[in-house]
């Protein structure tokens, strides 16, 4: 059994992250006593950040691997800081698109401040855990030409080409055809693109997807929705010193007309508070004609809570923290996060 449901309490898929919470706080179905956060900024990911806090203290060890001094990373037991992407070697990016290509990520300069890069941690770790006979391999160099040999080529081979290979691809049907028969590259029992599955039925979900009504906005509330700006990267580069040039701090997108309405204007300041009493802030108004008058948007990132993150630090707020509810989805089990309400609270 495992403890986040999958192929359980849920039907497939991969990891089901915010369910890992529960069992830390519980024990059920069985006790999970360590943490390793690589990465990923658990409170700007998991929805309901106290219950991850009240989790985090119910462990014995968490470690963290990051490049900031982002909120979690102030939880760790033990913190190992990372190379960023411009001093270090990463995994070959394998890419299966209808051009499909190979590209190489290396190193602009050497590590500073003592920083060391994922694979350099992650080898050494073993080497000390007796695990000699998985890192067959001393440098990233050796580790990456050992998988380019498998087609013919090698690092050098690789930075010749500018660091990408571009191979033939197969965007077509007829490209599977075999022995002049045809043939599909879906796995699929009818080897078709599936609008109506069997394997669904089987398992007594729909197999044809019903739309679900969600539940409207209460009486001063507004739906709360998030995504994403061509700037920032989810939580990671609000810090960043051109990137905070560009964005500083977030917005919260109200439709204009709720603006008026609520007597805010363009640029003034605002609290977000949850259907839970649970706040973020303070926020800038975007006044817009722009998004619907039930809800508002802003960009995810931002509102971290970790004074050395010091250009980002209480800088706009953060969607997150106001994701006190989800919903799960029971077949893959991902978190349906958009149901939660918040109203806007003018900044005294």
């Amino acid at each position: 059994m495992r403890a986040d449901g999958i192929r359980e309490k849920f039907l497939r898929g991969g990891t089901a992250m915010q369910e890992l919470v529960e069992p830390m706080i519980t024990g059920k179905p069985y006790p999970i006593k360590g943490l390793i956060a690589y990465g990923c900024q658990i409170f700007h990911t998991l929805p309901n950040v106290q219950r991850t806090k009240d989790a985090l203290k119910n462990l014995d060890f968490v470690m963290a691997v990051d490049v900031l001094p982002q909120d979690h990373v102030a939880w760790a037991d033990v913190v190992l800081p990372e190379a960023t992407y411009l001093e270090r070697y990463d995994e070959l990016w394998a890419c299966g698109h209808k051009t499909p290509y190979i590209a190489l990520r290396e190193p602009a300069i050497d590590p500073l401040y003592q920083t060391k890069p994922a694979w350099w941690i992650v080898r050494e770790l073993g080497m000390r855990l007796g695990l000699e006979d998985f890192f067959q391999w001393k440098t990233a160099e050796e580790y990456l030409n050992r998988r380019l040999s498998s087609i013919g080529l090698n690092i050098e081979k690789l930075r010749e080409q500018k660091g990408v290979v571009v191979q033939p691809g197969k965007p077509y049907l007829a490209d599977f055809e075999k022995d002049g028969a045809a043939a599909s590259p879906f796995t699929t029992a009818s080897g078709k693109v599936e609008l109506y599955s069997d394997a669904l039925e089987k398992s007594k979900f729909d197999p044809l997807p019903k739309y679900e009504a969600t539940p409207d906005a209460p009486a001063g509330f507004f739906r709360l929705v998030y995504g994403r700006s061509p700037v920032h990267t989810f939580a990671r580069t609000q810090n960043t010193p051109v990137l905070n040039q560009l964005m500083s701090e977030n917005e919260v997108w109200v439709n204009d007309e709720a603006a008026t309405k609520l007597g805010l204007k363009h640029g003034d300041r605002v609290m977000l508070e949850n259907q839970d009493g649970v706040k973020s802030g303070p926020v800038k108004v975007k006044a817009t004609p722009r998004i619907r008058k039930d809800c508002v948007f802003i960009v995810h990132g931002f509102g971290h809570d970790a004074p050395g993150m010091t250009r980002a630090h209480k800088r706009g707020a953060s969607d997150a923290a106001l994701q006190t509810k989800y919903k799960l989805d029971p077949i893959s089990g991902g978190a349906g996060l958009r149901i939660n309400f918040v109203k806007l609270v003018r900044e005294a």
